[in-house]
């Protein structure tokens, strides 16, 4: 009849897990307890743990429990939290010394023995419970800067990113994961030594990458340089054994980074 409109129900089609999906799941994100035996008895249990754990920060249980069915919902229908939130929320009893933080910033390194080490500590205790972490190296002297107390020339920053390098590549970071550092210069450092440098970052960038691969650039640190320069328009990544890889720039706060590693 004219003016009636037959709707239809929708049709909707559910796709199963990919099997390497499931792999990922359960090597790095579902629950286990000390012996390996599984907590999580499936996919849902995990997104279970994470939504209980998510509402408990509520005040009461009326808001608990409203929390904690739309977190459920919304991860049963493709939310996807951050690694350490599924895999640390609601592991307390299991892993007590985790965080749900993914990425943390170091403290300033400053330019002395004892702060150079003393971060290193506090790093390592930050990968171990399962926090990727990033540095600001641009606070120490360049290579072949006279140190007074020591009666010599100093190493430079890259030696001692040796240290933070070795240190992650050591420890254990929670979850099955490698650890994951950053470390930053500013384009205007001494360590980026290039003339006219807030006129041409990007250049700085190759330069400094250059430098870097010579002194065997380490392993397990991903290295940016940060500038003013709005004009540039690309990123630059290099492999201590590889090509030279162009991606697109990206800002970060008011910078433009062009990223090494």
């Amino acid at each position: 009849m004219a003016g009636n409109v037959i709707k239809k129900p929708i049709e909707t089609t559910e796709i199963p897990w990919q099997e390497a999906s499931l792999d990922i799941w359960d090597s790095k994100y579902r629950l286990k307890d000390a012996t390996g035996k599984p907590v999580d008895a499936d996919l849902h249990a995990t997104f279970v743990r994470v939504a209980k754990a998510l509402s408990l920060v509520e005040e009461d249980e009326k808001k608990q429990s409203h929390w904690y069915e739309r977190f459920l919902w919304a991860l049963e229908n493709g939310a996807i939290p951050a690694g350490r939130i599924t895999s640390n929320a609601g592991a307390l009893e299991h892993k007590p010394a985790t965080s749900t933080i993914n990425c943390t910033v170091s403290a300033t390194v400053e330019d002395s023995m004892d702060q150079i080490l003393g971060k290193v500590h506090e790093a390592g205790l930050t990968l171990k419970a399962g926090c990727g972490i990033g540095y600001d190296f641009s606070t120490l002297r360049p290579r072949n800067a006279f140190v007074n107390g020591a009666g010599a020339n100093t190493s430079g920053p890259l030696s001692f990113m040796d240290i933070y390098d070795s240190m992650c590549r050591t420890v254990a970071s929670a979850g099955g994961r490698r650890g994951a550092q950053m470390a930053t210069f500013d384009v205007g450092a001494p360590q980026v030594n290039i003339e006219n440098r807030n006129r041409h970052s990007h250049n700085a960038a190759i330069e400094f990458a250059r430098i870097a691969c010579r002194n065997a650039f380490p392993a397990h640190l991903a290295v940016q340089i940060a500038g003013s320069d709005t004009k540039s328009r690309v990123a630059f990544k290099v492999h201590r054994s590889g090509p030279w890889l162009i991606l697109p720039r990206y800002s970060c706060a008011n910078q433009n980074v062009y990223g090494a590693i």
